[in-house]
């Protein structure tokens, strides 16, 4: 399907993996897309692919159970992963999400990074830390990008920035602030770091 974005041309569903066995054979380019649970991960992806088509959005946190992708541009790979800090979600699932997480992060050898999604009211806290931690242990580059800015006043959401980027790491570009909802701030998100992996490969 056709989409609104200068660079994301093309989008087609292609398979839930569930299993590392099960990983389709990779491509010379992949983002993944990581978050907590209820941090709007799905609607971003939708707000990015320009259409509701793709990704389910579900009122239940902890829907996304699997590795998601998606083809783009028929040459590239967007990866949706399972959310994180669901506490409802039983230990053994929790683990089995935790595994396959793990070993696709460090198995994949053309993935160029992973999109960190946070929600711009609450911050950052430990779990998403130990992400960004973990994600630059395995040099994985780390995306930062606040969701959720339609929730807040501008000069909230700049404060809220503020105190988080003091709580970050050193980062490979700075924090993106967007809304999945009004699409604010996702044209230059994907203009500053998705469009110049796609452009790159369609050269």
């Amino acid at each position: 399907m056709q989409t609104g974005s200068s660079c994301i041309k093309n989008v087609e569903f292609v398979t839930s993996v569930y299993s590392l066995k099960d990983l389709p054979a990779e491509l010379p380019v992949e983002i993944a897309f990581a978050g907590r649970s209820n941090v709007g991960k799905s609607s971003l992806l939708n707000a990015i692919f320009g259409t509701r088509k793709y990704v389910k959005v579900s009122s239940r946190p902890g829907f996304t159970q699997s590795l998601n992708f998606f083809l783009i541009n028929r040459q590239a790979y967007f990866v949706d992963l399972p959310g994180y800090g669901y506490a409802k979600a039983p230990r053994k699932v929790i683990q089995k999400w935790q595994r396959l997480i793990e070993g696709y992060l460090q198995e994949r050898s053309t993935l160029k990074g992973v999109v960190c999604i946070f929600d711009i009211r609450r911050g950052v806290d430990e779990l998403d830390m130990g992400l960004i931690n973990y994600l630059q242990s395995i040099k994985v580059t780390p995306w930062v990008v606040f969701n959720k800015a339609d929730k807040l006043s501008n000069n909230k959401i700049r404060a809220n920035l503020e105190r988080a980027t003091l709580l970050l790491p050193e980062l490979p570009v700075p924090p993106f602030v967007v809304s999945a909802k009004t699409k604010k701030g996702v044209s230059r998100f994907l203009e500053q770091v998705i469009c110049p992996f796609l452009k790159e490969i369609d050269s």
